[in-house]
């Protein structure tokens, strides 16, 4: 469809020109159709998905710690789209004449509405669809207030690695044979989760990270504060005793990555500008932060540290080696996925044993008897080398837990709004986050009972999460 609008904008600039239409019409025309064309040929070549929800939270936050390096071609392209807009603006105004050539009014209005560009904007300000169900929900329940929490008499402790863009595609063996070897080893059992779907405003890492700890996806209206209103899982468990700490390699100013922490009572927080200070003058460090090595090395560390002391922890770490579009294999790891050519392929290759290599190493301390690890993606893979081979599978993301007494494989459809609920009982406290569910229990979660509509369901419950996330803010 978008290089059918092309060629009907060309068919209409021609005619314009052709029959010299005022500047009047023609310029509001070039300047729409250039806009969507290529702001949704940008956002396409970074999520896959065109102008999504993603794109609209990002362009809200902080673009600090963006790895611009990589983006360069499409950079590019923008100046010289830029450059040629300025052109064809300026042949307009010079052949411009007063008529108003009513053909080439309507093939310019039809490029325009034809333009997957504009369809995506559409979606971000069509009217809210109506579900009788939505006025079940309260504000309460978004807020995740009046909760009956019962703590457990042994408080056990969790260490949450969200693996970037590492879902569960990767483990096909039809489309990735080997690619994932260490992960699949059955020496140490867990609880493994095949069937957790991407849903509305979960998208990308922040707005997944919020998902999983809350229950709900963010808004992109954040202020000094990011979601108050919100009891998040840190905001339940430090108030009965938890430490509460974030480690990762990435700016912490991204995508608003630090308010959100500040805000929900998190303690500790390590990110870029610590491990550059730590490893001075070493090249340590890929285009968004400190290499995975480096980060999950940090943690181990910290760990130890967590469960020498006599308090509860949930420690939480975010890896970046699997970035989109390209991955980053560091230096230190020289394994590589089949002949080597796909380097997105290759940095999860890596990866795979990176974090096998950590989930074992703590696993077998003696200190962590009572500590849950859980392993996840923060999203699903955005468009990067492998998205091909990955568009060949049924794209779900990934969730294990670690250390919790059996080896079980679940199909139950759910979403990350589902994970902060399935980490709680499994600590002991029997509650639910906002519209997340005890995947492991009975109750039906979302994705089971609104299936196809489940995205346009969340979607329509905007407004109240608004309202939520701001109103008898803590």
């Amino acid at each position: 469809m978008l290089i059918v609008s092309l060629l009907i904008f060309i068919a209409y600039y021609f005619t314009a020109i052709k029959k010299k239409q005022s500047y009047f019409y023609t310029i509001p025309i070039i300047l729409i159709f250039t806009f969507l064309f290529a702001g949704y040929i940008v956002a396409d070549s970074l999520t896959g998905d065109g102008i999504n929800e993603a794109v609209k939270f990002q362009l809200m936050t902080s673009w600090t710690g963006t790895g611009y390096g990589e983006f360069i071609p499409q950079l590019a392209g923008a100046l010289i789209y830029i450059v040629s807009t300025a052109f064809i603006v300026s042949v307009s105004i010079k052949v411009s004449k007063l008529n108003h050539v009513p053909l080439a009014t309507l093939l310019g209005i039809f490029a325009i509405s034809l333009n997957p560009g504009a369809h995506d904007l559409y979606e971000w300000v069509r009217p809210y669809t109506h579900f009788d169900e939505i006025k079940n929900i309260t504000i309460e329940d978004i807020q995740n207030k009046n909760l009956k929490i019962i703590p457990p008499q042994r408080k056990k402790s969790f260490i949450y690695i969200y693996a970037e863009s590492f879902e569960r595609s990767f483990f096909n063996e039809s489309i990735f044979p080997n690619l994932v070897t260490e992960l699949k080893k059955k020496d140490i059992p867990y609880i493994d989760f095949t069937n957790i779907h991407q849903v509305y405003g979960t998208n990308a890492t922040m707005t997944g990270m919020v998902a999983s700890q809350c229950g709900v996806f963010p808004t992109t209206n954040i202020k000094k504060e990011f979601m108050p209103g919100i009891n998040c899982i840190s905001d339940i468990l430090s108030k009965h005793g938890y430490i509460m700490e974030l480690i990762q390699g990435g700016d912490l100013s991204f995508a608003s990555t630090e308010k959100f922490y500040n805000t929900h009572k998190f303690s500790r927080l390590i990110g870029k500008k610590y491990f550059k200070k730590k490893y001075q003058g070493m090249n340590n460090f890929s285009q968004w932060g400190a290499y995975d090595e480096y980060v999950l090395a940090e943690a181990k560390e910290r760990f130890k540290e967590l469960a020498s002391q006599s308090k509860p922890f949930g420690l939480f770490i975010t890896t970046l080696d699997s970035h989109y579009p390209h991955g980053h294999k560091s230096n230190y790891c020289k394994l590589k996925y089949a002949n080597g050519k796909n380097p997105y392929l290759n940095a999860i290759k890596c990866a795979d044993y990176n974090l096998s290599n950590m989930i074992t190493e703590i696993l077998n301390d003696p200190r962590s008897s009572d500590t849950i690890i859980i392993l996840a993606s923060d999203h699903l893979a955005l468009k990067n080398d492998a998205s091909k081979l990955l568009n060949k599978t049924k794209r779900r993301n990934l969730l294990r837990f670690y250390n919790v007494g059996r080896s079980q494989s679940i199909a139950k459809a759910g979403s990350t709004l589902d994970n902060g609920s399935t980490l709680l009982h499994l600590l002991g406290f029997n509650v639910n986050l906002g519209l997340g569910t005890n995947l492991l229990g009975n109750e039906k979660s979302l994705v089971e009972r609104f299936s196809g509509r489940t995205d346009n369901f969340l979607r329509s419950l905007t407004p109240k999460i608004e309202e939520a996330s701001f109103r008898n803010s803590k």
